[in-house]
């Protein structure tokens, strides 16, 4: 177990990083850690619908159980389903990165360690000349990457796991996310053992499909199956 706790970044966009994220709040849970959570920024929601179906920063903390607010987790929350600069500039707004830092400095004192979901990739921009991968760096977390189980995830990680390891970040390793219950096929049964001898970086485990996606979903039952992920 890592007493920091985790950046949770991914590939691309919709690759399960929340999921991922639910995940480890369910494991460590069970294991009667203290965890915070945290998602810096938000787009793509209306920041008056309060159903955690519209927000991922509202499901996670709905997950953690914690009785840290929304503003607390989630300094920005933008309309536009953009990247945040852009999403920012639509709206007028600027993103305030001290800020940012400065929630997860206070959030980090309350909890054994924290768990800080990303927006996209790790080159996804924030501010000019600031993306996510200098988010992470700044925070100083160790960084578990999301990734989809199917064709094309070698480039999409490799490619990845070089920005940050040219960062300089500590990389955990990766999780691979079911996008369904198939069974896998020769292409994707071979995908973790070539992820790790490309790379030289451990695949953690895979992330079982999960369908409805529910607050419920993450009991004790499927933490005890996260229990098998090599943290």
């Amino acid at each position: 177990m890592n007493l920091k706790g985790y950046f949770i970044s991914g590939t691309d966009t919709g690759v399960g990083k929340t999921v991922v994220t639910a995940c480890l709040l369910a494991l460590y849970r069970k294991q009667g850690v203290d965890t915070g959570i945290m998602k810096p920024v938000e787009t793509g929601v209306d920041p008056e619908c309060s159903s955690e179906a519209n927000s991922d920063a509202k499901f996670l903390l709905a997950v953690s159980g914690n009785a840290d607010t929304l503003e607390e987790i989630c300094l920005t929350r933008l309309r536009p389903a953009a990247a945040p600069l852009q999403a920012a500039r639509m709206t007028d707004q600027t993103l305030d990165i001290n800020s940012i830092l400065e929630n997860f400095r206070k959030l980090k004192t309350r909890h054994d360690q924290m768990l800080v979901e990303g927006v996209g990739g790790l080159m996804v921009p924030l501010k000019p000349g600031y993306f996510i991968i200098d988010l992470i760096r700044d925070m100083g977390l160790p960084l578990i990457i999301v990734s989809r189980l199917a064709l094309g995830t070698l480039n999409h990680t490799l490619l990845t796991l070089k920005v940050a390891k040219d960062a300089g970040v500590e990389i955990a390793g990766v999780i691979l996310n079911r996008s369904d219950n198939c069974p896998l096929n020769e292409v994707e049964q071979g995908q973790a053992d070539l992820i790790e001898e490309l790379s030289g970086i451990p695949v953690i485990g895979e992330c079982p499909f999960i369908d409805p996606v529910s607050v419920e979903c993450f009991d004790n039952k499927l933490a005890g199956e996260i229990e098998l992920w090599k943290l």
